[in-house]
Parts: structure tokens; C-alpha cells; sequence
């Protein structure tokens, strides 16, 4: 059993760049993914949500990476060389022209800014991304041992709360028995006062009598109750997603519950109900955290 929630985090810096990846995940009923990606390495959102689903397969995903580069950035220089030799040239002519002595040096070309440019390089967008690609890796492997302790505690509390409502069924087919025995023995004691001296058919009546005791027998919901509990049971040591198996086994537990109530012809049956119930309305809370 794992749990829906969780984060993991990792920092790794190689050749000059530094990656930061945040994985945080989120109840939800379906699986969603959030990325947050530098802006070059849309081409790799796919290989990066198959590496999530690979981990996570119900709830709202949230992966974050940043890349910076770690010192000095990379710069290069452009020269303009038409432009330099057009400035040559006509300088040359305007020498010539004005007859002036001297010849022209690099000095002139250097007085020039617009000859020369200087611009950053650009780091090579897949140099950044496989790096990515292993923190985002390493970032879901500590969102997952997160996730995997969440649910072992998960796990523990299902348990012990299918161990309370498994404790109660005893109980309640001991009060049943008992409510199914004031019922009749209630039913025959009045049908005889109506009668009066009436003749009384003793078949019949015990028919009746036991007729009217079935409308508050839960022996069928008390049998499918022990089946979803078993159920249960083995459903929790499974692997793999189990969220949504359980909430419909809840379900189902739950209607059994409220006939069971509603039949209750027992004070103590409908206490003893009532506190199953909420057992299991608790267990519906927390299985809203398990994937």
C-alpha cells in the first residue's frame, strides 16, 4: 500500500550545471501531471511523464526543474568583417583624398564597437536534460520511499480498525439470535391475547410467529459483511494500487450497515452498529490518501 502523497527533492550539478528537481504529489481522484520545465526542453515532457506514470498512477503530480549554469557563462566574439573592410577601405580613400601621411593600424577598426559583438553561448539544451532526466529520476525514488512509509502507516491503521469490525460480528450474531427469539415468543404472546379462547393452530402459529422474527433477521448481511471483510483482508496485502478496490468494498460494507441498522429490533445491536459505521466512515476518510 502506498500513500497519495509525498515529495522528494535532489540537487545535482555536473560540467558547469546545476539541476534542481521537486516531485510533490497530491490526493486526486485520477492521475494528473504538472510539469514546470525550463524553456528548451519542451521536446523531453513526454519521456519526463512516462518516467512519473513508471511511479505514480493515481493523484496530481507536481515536478519542478530548474537549470542554472554554475560560474562564468560561456561567451564568444563576431566580427563584422564586411563592415571592417567597407571602414578600411574608405579610410583609406579619405587618406588618399585629404593626402594624408600615415598608415592605417588596427587602432581604427578597434574604435569601431559596432565591428565587433560579443554574446553568450547558449548551453546545448540536451547537455542540461539529461542531467534533468536523472535528477527528476532520483527526485521520484524520494517521493516514493516517502510514499511507501506513508502507506505502511496507512496500512496499519486498515488493520486495526478491520480487526474492530471483525470483533463486533460475534456479538451481533448473539444479539440477533436473541432479537429473533423476543420477536416470536413477542408475536405469539399477542396473536394468543387476541385470540382469547379461540382454537389456536400451533403450526401455523409457530409459522407466523417465525414469519414475523425473519423481518428483523440480518443473517444474509451479517454473511456478506464477513465476505467484504475477507475481502478486505486479502485486498490490503496486495501490491500495486488498491485505492479504488477499497472504496468499493467500503461501499459495500456500508450498505450492509445501514440494513443491518435499519432491521435492528435490538438497542444494543443499533449502538453496536452505529459504532461499526463509524469505523468504516473513517476508514473512507483515510483511504482517500492511498493510491
Amino acid at each position: 500500500m502506498r500513500s497519495m502523497t509525498g515529495f522528494g527533492r535532489v540537487e545535482l550539478v555536473r560540467d558547469g550545471i546545476h539541476i534542481v528537481a521537486e516531485t510533490r504529489a497530491l490526493n486526486q481522484r485520477f492521475f494528473e501531471l504538472k510539469l514546470n520545465l525550463p524553456r528548451t526542453w519542451g521536446q523531453y515532457e513526454a519521456e519526463i511523464r512516462k518516467i512519473v506514470q513508471g511511479v505514480v498512477s493515481r493523484g496530481r503530480v507536481e515536478v519542478f526543474v530548474r537549470c542554472t549554469r554554475v560560474g562564468p557563462s560561456k561567451t564568444k566574439l563576431e566580427v563584422n568583417h564586411e563592415l571592417a573592410r567597407i571602414y578600411v577601405r574608405e579610410l583609406r580613400r579619405l587618406g588618399r583624398s585629404l593626402k594624408l601621411e600615415g598608415k592605417l593600424g588596427l587602432e581604427a577598426i578597434l574604435q569601431r564597437p559596432e565591428v565587433f559583438h560579443v554574446t553568450e553561448e547558449e548551453d546545448e539544451p540536451r547537455q542540461g536534460a539529461e542531467l534533468g532526466l536523472q535528477a527528476v529520476e532520483r527526485a521520484l525514488k524520494a517521493l516514493e520511499t516517502e510514499r511507501v512509509r506513508e502507506g505502511r502507516a496507512l496500512k496499519r491503521d486498515f488493520e486495526l480498525r478491520l480487526k474492530t469490525l471483525g470483533s463486533a460480528i460475534p456479538r451481533m450474531d448473539e444479539l440477533a439470535a436473541q432479537a429473533r427469539a423476543v420477536i416470536r415468543a413477542n408475536f405469539e404472546a399477542r396473536i394468543r391475547e387476541l385470540l382469547a379462547d379461540l382454537p389456536v393452530n400451533e403450526k401455523r402459529l409457530y409459522e407466523e410467529a417465525s414469519a414475523a422474527a425473519q423481518h428483523g433477521d440480518i443473517t444474509e448481511e451479517m454473511t456478506r459483511l464477513r465476505v467484504h471483510l475477507e475481502a478486505m483482508g486479502t485486498l490490503l496485502k496486495r501490491t500495486g494500487p488498491i485505492g479504488k478496490s477499497i472504496e468499493f468494498l467500503l461501499q459495500e460494507i456500508n450498505r450492509e450497515l445501514n440494513t443491518m441498522g435499519a432491521k435492528a429490533q435490538h438497542a444494543r445491536m443499533s449502538q453496536i452498529t452505529v459504532e461499526m459505521k463509524g469505523e468504516v466512515e473513517k476508514m473512507r476518510e483515510q483511504v482517500q490518501n492511498v493510491e
